[in-house]
């Protein structure tokens, strides 16, 4: 596995998340990511990582405030670390070409409602991106050029996905499958209302207990 000194986590949060599971999270990504260089940007200050604030709050605000973590961070790579999902030191220590952006589709997925299973959800989403810093920045402020104030829907999902259907460049993208999967939670507090609301389906392929996380009603109960 290649070093970390290349790479810089960014994690952006509204400070939403319930404060046990806050404190849990923090716990794991930084036994995760070490002595990596790490931008935590935040609506409330935190004394872990360099921090800074966020006032807003929604989709278009979360890209946002990649391109400002990008744009902070000095080294080739950049990670992404939401604050409902937790990560194995495995899943950054992929690194794509530098015209390309990744995606850790490795992923499995929990509800904080009903039944306490996970299931594999292997897609892209912002959660799993790891990609080259220069690229991303240009990737976002292109978008931000054509659409400052409102973008289309699908220019809210991933980068490297809708980009050329709406005019703009083509991003290449690849998807990796880290060793050690990395798990999400839908959960109240997201800015997706389809969360919210508990209309999220579950993929078909199923778990109670998977490497690393253990099972998961236990590990549900962290999110309280």
């Amino acid at each position: 596995m290649c070093g970390m000194e290349d790479l810089t986590i960014i994690m952006p949060t509204p400070n939403k998340v319930p404060q046990k599971w806050a404190l849990y999270h923090k716990e794991v990504l930084l036994d995760a990511i070490g002595d990596t260089p790490l931008i935590t940007i935040s609506k409330e200050p935190l004394d872990w990582g360099q921090n800074i604030p966020q006032t807003e709050y929604g989709l278009l605000n979360l890209f946002k405030q990649l391109l400002r973590g990008a744009k902070l961070a000095t080294t080739p790579f950049i990670a992404v670390a939401e604050d409902d999902t937790l990560y194995p030191k495995e899943h950054f220590t992929f690194r794509p070409p530098l015209d390309t952006i990744a995606y850790d589709i490795n992923r499995w997925v929990s509800f904080t409602w009903g039944e306490p299973f996970y299931f594999h959800k292997p897609n892209p989403c912002n959660g799993g991106m790891i990609a080259p810093r220069a690229l991303l920045i240009e990737a976002l402020e292109e978008k931000f050029v054509k659409y400052p104030n409102e973008m289309p829907g699908r220019l809210l999902k991933e980068v490297g996905r809708y980009e050329e259907k709406y005019g703009l460049r083509k991003i290449p993208m690849l998807n990796f499958y880290s060793p050690v999967p990395f798990l999400c939670f839908n959960h109240d507090y997201s800015v997706e209302p389809w969360q919210v609301r508990h209309y999220k389906k579950a993929w078909p392929v199923r778990a109670f207990d998977i490497p690393k996380w253990g099972r998961a009603e236990d590990i549900r109960q962290k999110f309280q």
